[in-house]
């Protein structure tokens, strides 16, 4: 009985390692509502300021790549073009550094949760970070920079079905090192391949910098984005991609306007019951991107002396996060009853252990039990994420004389009515030269 008890004590030892884990894994939520209610309200100064006073807990809680990719989205939302590069480049080192630790395993993960790591960053966060930092670099007059960065969340996509395979290859593997059945789960094959906005940006400042081919190409990759995507794209293909037609002015200059609204999807936990045995029916929790409505339906720009310009739509930011979150959460759920599975093993090995002299004892039937409810407790989906990304980007340009202008952009619904109107920006627009004039409506 010594033997026994001593087996015992082990075996809750290991229990109190699981719950400590769960402490530690489930308590990522922070309300932040005070920056989201200034966010909301196009506060956006007021909206970083917030967030700054709140980072050390929101960085504790939720780890860095949250903590400067929020920043960097509200910081160039005020204008702060330099701060937000800043931030924006420590949040893609951070991914970057995740990533390649990823390949090698996460064991920790496989034994909990998600939640039990730090936050890693999705693929559509990663991809769409570099199109903003280019954004500000064209702010900040440095359209060389702007490029690189544009070309970077290109070649981002182009591996995306690359690391996707890596962590299916990772599940399958760990399943057959410790013994268990791979699990049967459909895995979801991507709609996405090519960003329309990225690669209209591209050929903008490509063209700006007398780079033909790349204009070219990029022009390219935008009707390939629409023709090849539609469940992406269903909506018509911009008149800006005739942009290659139109050369670029040298006694004018041109400035491009793109806008962005609505707020991109957030993620939900799922719950299922899954058979990881014949009489062993177990919880699993995965994350799903759920979108929400935007009522903003046409953009308008006004500018002094000219006609008022339509925005076309270019891009919905929320279809890409959802398409491409989609197949990494299949593979999220494959872990889960994979780890399930583990688990499984691991209480039957109790199980077939407390019965061996057909003499259970109450404190065994007892931790039994709790083995049981501390294996559905140490499942929960991992729904961190940034908090301010745009749902859709709509773009158009004109060419100007040499002057300074005053730009107000208009986000209207569906009964042309205005809902949303920003503030007028003042741009000095020089010859020969390239612009952008950006507006954001959270709504």
């Amino acid at each position: 009985m010594r033997y026994r008890k001593s087996v015992t004590n082990g075996l809750f030892f290991v229990l109190l390692l699981m719950l400590i884990m769960l402490m530690s894994g489930c308590t990522s939520f922070m309300d932040i509502s005070a920056t989201q209610s200034l966010y909301k309200g196009a506060k956006y100064q007021g909206a970083y300021e917030s967030l700054l006073l709140e980072a050390p807990s929101l960085l504790k809680k939720q780890g860095p790549i949250i903590v400067n990719y929020d920043l960097g989205i509200l910081s160039r939302l005020g204008g702060n073009y330099s701060d937000s590069n800043n931030y924006l480049s420590e949040s893609e080192r951070l991914i970057w550094e995740a990533y390649t630790e990823s390949v090698s395993g996460n064991i920790a993960s496989f034994l909990v949760n998600d939640n039990t790591k730090a936050y890693q960053g999705e693929e559509y966060e990663d991809m769409y970070l570099n199109v903003f930092k280019a954004l500000n670099y064209i702010h900040l007059g440095e359209t060389e920079a702007a490029l690189v960065e544009l070309n970077r969340s290109i070649e981002k996509q182009t591996f995306l079905k690359q690391k996707y395979e890596q962590y299916e290859q990772q599940m399958t593997a760990y399943a057959r090192e410790e013994g268990l059945d791979a699990p049967t789960v459909q895995t979801y094959a991507t709609a996405f391949s090519t960003s329309a906005l990225s690669n209209y940006l591209s050929a903008s400042v490509a063209q700006a910098l007398g780079e033909d081919n790349t204009l070219h190409f990029a022009i390219d990759q935008v009707r390939h984005a629409f023709s090849s995507q539609p469940s992406l794209y269903p909506f018509p293909l911009p008149s800006v991609v005739e942009l290659e037609e139109d050369p670029f002015p040298q006694d004018m200059g041109r400035l491009h306007l793109v806008s962005f609204s609505g707020q991109s999807p957030l993620k939900e936990e799922r719950v299922e019951r899954v058979y990881v045995s014949s009489y062993n029916r177990a919880k699993i929790a995965y994350p799903v991107l759920v979108g929400g409505s935007s009522q903003i339906q046409a953009v308008r720009v006004s500018i002094e002396g000219q006609p008022m310009i339509p925005l076309q739509r270019i891009e919905s930011i929320s279809n890409i996060a959802i398409d491409t979150f989609r197949a990494k959460s299949e593979l999220i759920k494959m872990k889960a009853i994979t780890r399930a599975m583990a688990k499984a093993v691991g209480i039957a090995l109790y199980d077939e252990y407390a019965a061996q002299d057909n003499n259970v004892t109450a404190g065994e039937e007892l931790l039994g039990m709790i083995f049981r409810i501390a294996r559905d407790a140490t499942e929960s989906a991992d729904v961190r994420s940034t908090h301010f990304l745009p749902s859709e980007a709509w773009v158009g340009y004109v060419d100007l004389p040499e002057g300074t202008y005053i730009i107000t952009t208009e986000f209207l619904n569906a009964s042309n009515q205005v809902l949303h109107r920003s503030p007028g920006k003042t741009v000095q627009v020089q010859a020969g030269s390239l612009h952008v004039a950006e507006a954001f409506c959270p709504l």
